[in-house]
């Protein structure tokens, strides 16, 4: 994967979007990867999700990932941004 956003949450990190290397198809997919067990594990996303995107930037910030702008699998850059709460 490439192009994805990833932030720390506690003892885990969250990734977001991104493409697949080998075949470039975008994913807007969640994912949480504990750093205790070592395992990924599909997060699901509720409300509205943001666009397929490669390229954004995300943070961290009080118990929410904040993602912004990226490129999406049209071609279109976006400036837009959205914020997707994490709970444990």
């Amino acid at each position: 994967r490439v192009g994805h956003a990833l932030v720390p949450f506690g003892r885990r990190l969250i990734l977001f979007g991104g493409r697949q290397y080998m075949d470039n198809s975008f994913d807007a997919a969640m994912h949480c990867f504990d750093l205790r067990t070592q395992k990924w594990t599909r997060l699901t996303v509720g409300g509205e999700s943001p666009r397929l995107r490669t390229g954004h930037s995300a943070v961290a910030c009080s118990g929410a990932m904040l993602v912004f702008g990226g490129l999406g699998n049209s071609g279109e850059y976006f400036n837009d941004a959205f914020v997707l709460r994490l709970f444990d």
